[in-house]
């Protein structure tokens, strides 16, 4: 992520704004538009516009009107277009409007920026923030003209003092998990780096069309890991179950797709390990501690007090009977249980140093 929280401020866009408005104001006394062969700030781009035809030395000519070299113009490639009397222009041409320039402020916990310049307001909502200044000037800036707002910004602010607001990515890059047909945005993730061209994924949740959550899932049960996170395959372990919600106000689902082995109540004798998840905000470590010696209690064939719960953490994770999950997004903690190592020996080992005790 590029954190910036000093104001950035681009002085040859601010330059250029000027100089552009002048030269439009120029253009339009003559009864002209000022177009650039290339892309040029906001002004129509002479490749964008249908049916030109080139007669050399900078001259074009289109059934709407005629492209001569635009004299004193302050970039290569400015063009006057006159236009043909009663012809019916291309939208580009249409509603030329004086651009101005602005401020933006931008609110780094909200992602958004507003944008004011006189009667002029502008706010984008679900700006990536993990963008370097200059990018997401960029950014906007193609967002303005897309929009024809009418205005052009030079310097973007970032808003200090703002209420918090809570992101499921404090960094603001969402993961996406994909198949060869669709994507989806990942809303968390719980998955085992155990391989570097493979993962195993433990859970995840997504949110997208209700196709788009369908192909996705008919690609994890298939067992056969043909989708991705993080552009890496993953491939989950064993049977999975789903839960959906819709969320009417996106017009999209929100899926909950989960391993069964991470379900306390549903591991089977047959299975080789089982996962602990925390999906809350608070005392994520001690919830994680409190949930994996009660999937111990589950699957062991000897008791577990709970008091040995602290103990038997520290030394299962120093030896790797207890694995982190890579974890992100709404899954706030994970690990997994591999209940093939000797967890007898390593109890009994305890017991006999007095560290646990009956």
């Amino acid at each position: 992520m590029n954190t910036w929280t000093e104001p950035y401020e681009d002085e040859y866009i601010k330059e250029r704004i000027e100089e552009l408005r002048i030269a439009q104001q120029e253009a339009a006394e003559k009864g002209k538009t000022l177009v650039s062969s290339y892309e040029q700030f906001w002004l129509p781009c002479l490749n964008d516009l249908p049916d030109v035809d080139y007669q050399g030395r900078d001259h074009y000519t289109a059934p709407y009107g005629m492209f001569d070299p635009a004299p004193k113009a302050p970039f290569h490639g400015a063009l006057w277009f006159t236009p043909k009397p009663g012809a019916e222009l291309p939208a580009l041409l249409m509603n030329q409007r004086e651009w101005k320039a602005g401020i933006g402020v931008v609110d780094l916990n909200a992602r958004t920026v507003k944008i004011q310049s006189d009667e002029v307001e502008v706010t984008f909502t679900s700006i990536n923030i993990s963008e370097s200044a200059a990018e997401l000037l960029r950014e906007i800036n193609r967002e303005l003209v897309r929009a024809q707002a009418g205005v052009y910004l030079y310097r973007i602010e970032p808003l200090r003092d703002a209420v918090p607001v809570p992101h499921l990515y404090p960094d603001g890059r969402i993961p996406i998990l994909s198949n060869a047909h669709t994507r989806a945005d990942v809303t968390g993730y719980a998955i085992l780096k155990d391989r570097p061209y493979q993962h195993t994924l433990v859970y995840v949740g997504i949110a997208a069309h209700k196709t788009s959550v369908e192909s996705l899932w008919a690609s994890l049960i298939r067992g056969k890991g043909a989708s991705s996170l993080h552009g890496t395959s993953v491939l989950a372990d064993g049977e999975v179950k789903m839960m959906t919600h819709p969320l009417p106000e996106f017009n999209v689902l929100h899926a909950g797709i989960v391993c069964r082995k991470a379900l306390p109540g549903k591991w089977e004798a047959k299975d080789d390990v089982a996962y602990a998840l925390v999906f809350e905000d608070e005392a994520v470590e001690e919830k994680l501690k409190t949930l994996t010696i009660k999937r111990l209690q589950e699957t062991l064939a000897f008791p577990i007090p709970d008091d040995w719960a602290q103990t038997l953490w520290d030394y299962a994770l120093d030896a790797e009977y207890i694995q982190r999950l890579d974890i992100g997004g709404d899954c706030r903690g994970g690990v997994r249980i591999d209940l093939n190592k000797p967890w007898v020996d390593l109890v009994q080992g305890l017991l006999d140093q007095d560290i646990l005790k009956i």
